[in-house]
């Protein structure tokens, strides 16, 4: 007859390996939530990050500051510019403009990433902003680059487009900017921030465009008669597309 085997028995775990468990538990759930927390507060600029900060009353204001108050920063012309970041690569772009953005929901903490743009330009298309921008109300304004080669010649186009957005409750001023017409923009009174960059390949060159942004509040004028006011948005969409107007337009 065959001999019963005993029924096995399992060995209690002594109380400290629970304890150590726990502890090891708690410790890997501390610094998931610290990696977490350093994750959406430092990259606001990914909009499901930015959400959350909404959500919990976190997210910084939008940026707008008194003339003569300003931050400081480099300005560059529509020749300085297009030398800057026509060569430069898909992945050094895409960090730039992680970069600008970032700057930008942050109130600029970051001098370096602080670039204004200056220059003469040619109006071609004007729109109101809508929700799906990065602001509104407000209007965006695309303009050409145009560059004097020699102090001869007259200006001509130059490969560089800007989106300006305007952000203001008045966005029916819209209608004051006309394709044809010339928008002159200079460090001192527009503090025209540099938001976005991106590079279209044409036949003959590269096309650089960029997304401005003033963060100078107050009257901007047009003209002898006319003026409207540039306010701090209330709300931002970091989700919005950037450059502003499509691809060919």
């Amino acid at each position: 007859m065959p001999k019963k085997k005993d029924a096995p028995t399992w060995k209690r775990k002594p109380h400290f390996y629970w304890w150590t468990l726990a502890n090891a538990l708690a410790i890997c759930a501390a610094i998931l939530s610290w990696v977490l927390c350093l994750h959406v507060f430092g990259h606001p600029e990914i909009p499901k990050n930015y959400e959350l900060l909404k959500r919990l009353d976190l997210a910084k204001p939008a940026v707008g500051f008194e003339l003569q108050k300003a931050p400081p920063g480099n300005a560059a012309d529509p020749r300085a510019l297009y030398r800057r970041y026509a060569e430069l690569d898909d992945l050094s772009t895409q960090r730039l403009n992680r970069g600008l953005l970032r700057n930008y929901l942050t109130e600029l903490p970051e001098p370096g990433l602080i670039q204004y743009i200056e220059g003469n330009f040619k109006i071609t298309h004007v729109r109101e902003l809508s929700e799906d921008d990065l602001f509104h109300p407000g209007f965006v304004v695309r303009a050409r680059a145009m560059v004097r080669p020699d102090e001869f010649s007259e200006a001509a186009p130059w490969p560089v487009t800007i989106d300006y957005l305007f952000p203001t409750q008045n966005a029916s001023a819209a209608d004051w900017f006309q394709p044809g017409d010339q928008l002159a923009v200079s460090k001192v009174p527009n503090c025209a921030l540099l938001l976005h960059v991106t590079r279209t390949q044409t036949e003959d060159t590269p096309l650089v465009r960029l997304t401005v942004v003033p963060i100078a509040m107050g009257d901007y004028k047009i003209g002898k008669n006319r003026s409207f006011t540039i306010s701090t948005p209330t709300e931002l969409n970091p989700s919005a597309p950037f450059p502003v107007f499509p691809e060919g337009s």
